[in-house]
């Protein structure tokens, strides 16, 4: 079975999950942000928040501001 989606309900569709991404990232941040004031190892972050060192190195020194 063949679904027809029109144009517009594409591009829908296409903002909602780019919202969705955006949505689960920014949790992640601050999640992050929440452990590296409780001092966890940048490692253990990095694990649980799928975070790159790099990312949670920058969000430290913003923190440090």
């Amino acid at each position: 079975m063949i679904m027809k989606i029109d144009k517009a309900e594409a591009i829908n569709n296409a903002v909602m999950s780019t919202k969705v991404r955006e949505g689960m990232e920014l949790a992640r941040i601050e999640t992050a942000q929440s452990m590296l004031k409780d001092e966890l190892p940048l490692e253990t972050i990095s694990k649980y928040t799928g975070l790159s060192i790099e990312k949670l190195e920058e969000l430290k020194r913003e923190q440090e501001q």
